[in-house]
């Protein structure tokens, strides 16, 4: 009798797949896949994604391509501060949670790591997630725009005037959407 009243307990209280949360859409879920960004130059490479609860999170990629040259340290160019990063960082916030797509914005940080020198820039961007095979794959559209840090930008400023020149390029020649990448990603979740 007791052997059956465990049995019965058992069955009852043990609970379903349904009733845990799927996907990227967990308490904490982790991601890997392969990405490419469209833009002025092209880009293919590898994320990995970390998300809270679904509504934010961490991605980091790589990029098996460099796609820029390393300018000299103190270079006079505004074009040498506008360059595509192979290694980023980026939070993502989601705005709203469908069951099949999220719209998000992004924030981050890029890093050339085939400088000779410490090299980096911002992004910004935003676009959507969608959502298949119970959350687990997860197809992402969206478009970025890197910009150079304001600290480079008066760094470069500063060199223009010691060399004489007292002609300087306006802000939006250095803060502008010239340096953007369409993104296409496939992710699976665990």
């Amino acid at each position: 009798m007791l052997l059956i009243l465990l049995f019965a307990l058992s069955l009852s209280g043990a609970p379903q797949d349904s009733d845990f949360p799927e996907g990227s859409s967990r308490r904490f879920s982790f991601g890997i896949g392969v990405q490419t960004g469209l833009g002025t130059q092209g880009t293919t490479g590898i994320i990995g994604s970390m998300r809270f609860l679904g509504a934010a999170g961490f991605d980091l990629e790589y990029d098996f391509n460099r796609v820029t040259s390393t300018p000299s340290r103190s270079s006079r160019a505004v074009e040498d501060l506008k360059f595509y990063p192979n290694f980023k960082l980026e939070g993502i916030v989601h705005f709203f949670r469908e069951t099949q797509w999220s719209p998000w914005v992004l924030f981050g940080l890029g890093v050339d790591l085939g400088a000779d020198f410490s090299r980096s820039n911002m992004q910004f961007g935003g676009g959507v997630d969608i959502f298949f095979w119970q959350q687990r794959v997860v197809f992402t559209l969206g478009l970025r725009v890197f910009v150079p840090w304001p600290v480079d930008v008066e760094r470069q400023r500063e060199y223009r005037i010691m060399d004489g020149n007292p002609v300087l390029p306006p802000y939006t020649d250095y803060y502008n959407f010239d340096c953007y990448q369409f993104l296409i990603s496939v992710r699976y979740f665990y």
